[in-house]
């Protein structure tokens, strides 16, 4: 058979041949270039089981204390996972969080966050506990050190199943813990940011709001290898 022509191939292949060439005779691995060069970046994905077509509810409750330097976390990290996932994930449905934050209020006592689901007759209630929310060294009040966890649960209910694995509908759905977790946030890893660095305590705030925002989707939606690669620059 007559050998083609180069030019035959589609320029993307032709240029992934020449670049690996290269590499294997420089002296590399030229199976580093087929991760560099593949059209999609990888995904990784979320450990809590989709989310897809359920109707959730987003419960979040801070310990008494971790709202000292900002008191409204709470609602702040509400209101950006509620964005992400009705962004992110086909076909959820997610309440509305003001309805949810006014059923919460009604349950000072509230102790089992499965109750929300059958307030609003929900699949999935993810709850969130904040633990720890800080934006100051506590040792050192002019360095900005952002330090958070908060513990992840996310309860699914479901009929319960009959012998032969159907739904029995003529009973009460049951509470099941499809994920649970915490996420510990640092920010930034490097060190605390002095006060005199001109960043002002609000663009702190901001910042590291946004950091632990991003970690806490990445529970529910696929992220890039690269994202937690702590981005540093400020901008008031």
């Amino acid at each position: 058979m007559t050998p083609r022509p180069l030019s035959w191939m589609p320029t993307a292949a032709l240029g992934m041949l020449l670049v690996v060439g290269a590499m294997a005779l420089s002296g590399c691995d030229p199976r580093q270039a087929v991760f560099f060069l593949q059209p999609f970046d990888p995904k990784i994905p979320p450990p809590c089981p989709p989310l897809k077509g359920k109707k959730v509810v987003v419960l979040t409750s801070a310990v008494a204390g971790t709202q000292n330097e900002y008191v409204t976390v709470d609602r702040d990290i509400t209101l950006d996972l509620v964005k992400t996932l009705r962004k992110s994930i086909k076909k959820i449905e997610v309440v509305d969080p003001q309805k949810v934050t006014d059923w919460q209020r009604s349950k000072p006592t509230l102790t089992d966050p499965s109750e929300a689901a059958t307030a609003f007759d929900a699949d999935i209630v993810i709850f969130l506990e904040i633990q720890r929310f800080q934006i100051q060294n506590p040792i050192d009040l002019d360095m900005y050190q952002g330090k958070s966890n908060i513990h992840i649960r996310v309860i699914e209910m479901q009929y319960p199943k009959d012998d032969r694995d159907r739904d029995i509908t003529d009973k009460p759905k049951e509470s099941e813990i499809i994920h649970e977790g915490d996420l510990d946030v640092e920010f930034p890893v490097t060190g605390g940011i002095s006060r005199e660095s001109g960043v002002s305590k609000s663009t702190f705030k901001n910042k590291f709001l946004k950091v632990v925002n991003d970690q806490l989707s990445w529970h529910f939606v696929d992220h890039a290898p690269g994202d937690n690669i702590q981005d540093t620059r400020f901008h008031d």
